[in-house]
């Protein structure tokens, strides 16, 4: 059972930082329904599209962080096969003259939307990016308090940072081309924190005690989960918990979802933060930032344009 954060009133600090030991956890969702709704429907719509009008909506130098993003592309470091999947990524611009856009290009690239194809769906994916944004940072502030920072210590982290909504299609298992394919492979994720509000179908297990556990998300909810950022900004003691989406043997069908990665902009340094409580403990990770976090990792999960054939969209 995950424990749950009530951002009206989200308890003491011995609770909120088991929450965090834990790396997975429950909040109460403030995105409305039928913006999601709405979304699921339109990204079902495009995903649903032949392969060939999808592989056009590829946005050359983004590494994946912009439009779409056939299956068997992403590899997970423990993955012995490509996973099965399809993604979308979209996030928010910033002006052209912006020093981030002008020195991480790849990371500030303009948001995609195929409105050719699935009319309406650029106008709800940017709101829900901009609700879902709004939610993270109520989340931060309230995790501030008890790792001994200011209220808006990870909310300036994260001011003009890439933050990226992610819509996975895992399609049904007995379409894939092998039998060593699964739709997301264990794995943590490497922002601050990510929020999933909803799935159109159970998958997602967590690892705790040598055990994978479901994570059943009540109505009304987000799952919260801790990424590398935080976990190596409080040593550890917030956990980036390893987790993985399966489908169950004999489960038909496919599963989409939406999540939202919070990541800090590129040249955050990474320093750890002196957690009370934690005094005396070695540091467990080196200082680097939070750029070269991003691009060892996407290196890793072989997600960098420079690792794969050149995008078809021009």
């Amino acid at each position: 059972m995950l424990r749950e954060i009530d951002l009206r009133a989200p308890g003491d600090h011995a609770h909120l930082r088991a929450a965090l030991r834990d790396g997975f956890f429950l909040v109460r969702n403030t995105v409305p329904d039928g913006l999601l709704d709405e979304a699921y429907g339109l990204l079902g719509d495009f995903f649903r599209l032949p392969a060939e009008q999808k592989a056009a909506c590829q946005v050359p130098g983004s590494n994946g962080q912009s439009g779409y993003l056939p299956p068997l592309v992403e590899t997970a470091e423990k993955g012995a096969a490509p996973d099965w999947k399809e993604l979308f990524h979209w996030g928010a611009a910033l002006p052209a003259a912006h020093p981030l856009r002008e020195r991480y290009p790849a990371r500030y690239r303009e948001p995609y939307f195929p409105d050719h194809l699935v009319p309406g769906i650029g106008k709800a994916l940017t709101e829900l990016h901009t609700r879902m944004r709004e939610f993270q940072l109520d989340v931060v502030r309230v995790l501030a308090e008890p790792l001994g920072v200011h209220p808006d210590y990870f909310t300036e982290m994260l001011e003009d940072g890439p933050v990226v909504n992610r819509a996975t299609w895992y399609p049904p298992m007995d379409l894939a081309p092998t039998g060593q394919h699964v739709w997301a492979v264990e794995h943590q994720d490497f922002d601050l924190i990510t929020a999933l509000p909803r799935a159109t179908a159970a998958g997602l297990e967590v690892l705790v005690d040598g055990e994978w556990l479901a994570v059943d998300v009540p109505e009304g909810h987000a799952v919260v989960n801790v990424g590398m950022v935080l976990d190596r900004l409080t040593g550890g003691l917030a956990r980036a918990a390893v987790h993985r989406v399966v489908a169950a043997p004999g489960q038909r069908g496919g599963r989409l979802s939406i999540v939202q990665f919070c990541h800090p902009t590129p040249w955050t340094v990474l320093t750890p933060l002196a957690v009370a409580g934690a005094e005396g403990r070695p540091q467990r990770y080196p200082t680097l930032t939070a750029g070269d976090l991003f691009q060892r990792t996407m290196y890793r999960i072989n997600r960098l344009d420079t690792q794969r054939a050149p995008a078809a969209r021009p």
